[in-house]
């Protein structure tokens, strides 16, 4: 096999892409996956038409957070013996430390595929770092990154990295399916403002529902839905600052990806109050249903996709100033007009193509690299 990409889990915003890279290298690529999937994912989704091996493996939870042991991959690698390795299990598991193993030992090239950025990682610790370090400096050849953000985290490591070595491969949805979905349909934006995705402290739902209240004290009204699982403790705390502010709420609960485009289109703004994201690609299925996002600084997005003041809104997390912020764009029919369709313009512009020709760019530097190694 010329190329081998070592993948943890199958996601939405990942397989399109593994597809379009294995079609445009004329079948010579095997995606490896270290699970099926995790406990805390609900998701059902078409998989890439790509040959795939889904490794078996041993599964280590702690605080909540599943860690993998695939035994496996050293024949896998010893077997199939690839010129280029992708890999984009992160650190967290020992799979990927024996794979980067491995494939020094065979002189692998090796491309290294990062979502994460140094604010969403600004509490981890010492060993961490250091794993970063020893990784960026020493194992890869090449770095992938879902954002601008993450092409910085890895310059942050390894400082003699040069613009040849980075590329881009965004974490996007569906735009197609989206479009075709909502394509002559009328709107109607019952909703007020939305809350999308795992509803957990990293996401702040009880901030949400505080905003939420505070909009209804100023305008009389906040009609809001909530799409997405996550801790019941959360959700009560959520229902019980809406009642007591008399805030009319629906919680959806979790929506399966067919469904996603009904739903962000009833809602007037998307309300994402991160504490730290990779990317959320909820702000790509919004916008892409015209609904303009609220977030914080903390998501790689902010500022690539999420524009302040031209698409969307990048605050601090600051009831007051979000409260101030959401009655304004209610009140302002022409300023969300505006910020809606500027919104549904940008997000084109990140599409499943391209992510997959960011991961191609990486193989063809690698591809050249090695044959001058071999001139040499």
């Amino acid at each position: 096999m010329d190329y081998l990409i070592l993948n943890d889990i199958p996601t939405p915003w990942r397989e399109p892409v593994f597809e379009r890279v294995y079609h445009r290298l004329a079948s010579a690529v095997l995606v490896v996956h270290l699970k099926n999937n995790e406990k805390r994912r609900l998701w059902s989704f078409r998989l890439g038409s790509y040959p795939r091996t889904i490794l078996r493996c041993l599964t280590i939870t702690t605080r909540g957070n599943e860690r993998f042991f695939n035994p496996g991959i050293l024949p896998l690698l010893l077997r199939q013996r690839p010129r280029v390795v992708l890999i984009s299990s992160g650190l967290k598991d020992a799979t990927t430390s024996l794979a980067l193993v491995i494939c020094k030992l065979l002189r692998t090239k090796i491309a290294w595929l990062d979502d994460s950025w140094l604010g969403r990682d600004r509490g981890i610790n010492g060993l961490q770092r250091l794993a970063r370090r020893i990784v960026y400096n020493g194992c890869a050849d090449a770095f992938v990154g879902a954002s601008r953000q993450t092409l910085a985290m890895f310059k942050h490591y390894n400082r003699r990295l040069v613009p040849e070595q980075l590329f881009l491969s965004h974490l996007v949805a569906d735009n197609d399916f989206f479009q075709a979905q909502l394509s002559g349909k009328r709107l109607e934006r019952r909703f007020d403002v939305m809350f999308s995705g795992r509803i957990v402290s990293l996401k702040n739902p009880e901030f949400f529902a505080k905003v939420c209240a505070s909009v209804k004290t100023r305008i009389g009204r906040c009609r809001v839905l909530i799409i997405g699982d996550g801790q019941e403790d959360l959700k009560a705390a959520m229902r019980a600052i809406f009642d007591r502010h008399g805030v009319d709420y629906e919680f959806a609960g979790f929506i399966q990806h067919a469904a996603l485009p009904d739903y962000y289109a009833q809602a007037k703004l998307l309300l994402l109050p991160t504490s730290g994201d990779c990317w959320g690609v909820v702000i790509n299925e919004a916008m892409l249903a015209g609904t303009p996002v609220v977030t914080t600084e903390w998501t790689a997005a902010a500022g690539e996709l999420v524009l302040h003041e031209q698409n969307g809104l990048v605050l601090p997390l600051d009831v007051d100033t979000w409260t101030q912020a959401v009655v304004e764009m209610l009140s302002d029919h022409e300023k969300w007009e505006l910020f809606s369709r500027n919104a549904q313009s940008k997000v084109q512009e990140f599409t499943f193509d391209k992510a997959a020709a960011g991961i191609l760019a990486s193989f063809r530097y690698l591809e050249a690299q090695g044959r001058i190694g071999a001139r040499k």
